[in-house]
């Protein structure tokens, strides 16, 4: 019976010892949202304002920083293919993550899971595409 109370408290000992130890608040969030928007989206790309169909269009977000990607979008039918162009990231609410271009070049999006929809200019001319992975 001795014994039996005994291993009985050394368990109690061993369970708050476990109730008390536990992970600590201070990990940090993850902060690399480049890795969750980079990879390479086939979709469509269509020039806004004119009566064009849409046509199969190629966009690559490579990695560049923890918030940035660099953009670059290819489209045969239409003859594009710009020189890539950085992205910075930010993610607004629920896994949506917004795409602004870094300089003075109007690019802007979002990507969400597996999609993604981003509208640029080249010359005068404005571009919609839409994708996924």
């Amino acid at each position: 019976m001795k014994t039996l109370k005994h291993f009985a408290m050394m368990l109690v000992l061993v369970t708050m010892g476990f109730a008390f130890s536990s992970c600590s608040d201070d990990d940090e969030p993850f902060t690399d949202l480049a890795s969750r928007v980079e990879g390479e989206y086939i979709g469509t790309l269509k020039p806004i304002g004119y009566t064009d169909e849409p046509a199969r269009a190629y966009v690559s977000l490579v990695r560049v920083a923890d918030d940035a990607v660099s953009f670059k979008c290819t489209c045969e039918a239409f003859d594009i293919d710009p020189d890539p162009r950085n992205l910075v990231i930010e993610e607004r609410s629920g896994g949506v993550y917004y795409l602004t271009s870094e300089s003075t070049y109007v690019i802007e999006g979002s990507a969400s899971g597996n999609s993604l929809s981003i509208t640029f200019a080249i010359g005068d001319i404005e571009w919609f595409f839409s994708g996924s992975k």
